[in-house]
């Protein structure tokens, strides 16, 4: 939503540079725009981040599980970290892709509604 609100915002501005009547309205509006694409770059990073953090608590009951059954070497720490952020980049992955759905699907619902003649205002 931010970057839809992103976009809408730049489209305003473009729009109304030049115009006297709405001259007043455009450094808010490049406030505003900032604003929108900080939290659209921010938010998908965090929800990648929250997309992990209830992972840790199943899998300890599993592995004390699968350790009483078959032993398995011992991992290092090097591993461990890297296998870390390798979960978090593919998070970070569907994250992002999943934003871009939803913008995506957004877009074509509202452009679907205007052909149909349906105006929200």
């Amino acid at each position: 939503m931010c970057g839809l609100l992103y976009l809408d915002a730049a489209g305003k501005i473009s729009g109304w540079i030049g115009l006297h009547e709405y001259e007043v309205f455009v450094p808010r509006l490049q406030w505003q725009a900032r604003l929108w694409i900080g939290l659209a770059v921010t938010f998908p990073f965090l929800a990648a981040l929250m997309l992990g953090l209830g992972k840790g608590e199943g899998q300890d009951i599993l592995e004390t599980t699968r350790r009483t059954t078959i032993t398995a070497p011992e991992l290092s720490q090097e591993w461990t970290a890297v296998t870390a952020i390798l979960e978090y980049l593919l998070r970070l992955a569907v994250s992002a892709l999943g934003s871009l759905a939803f913008a995506l699907a957004f877009v074509l619902v509202v452009s679907l509604l205007e052909k149909l003649g349906v105006r929200a205002h």
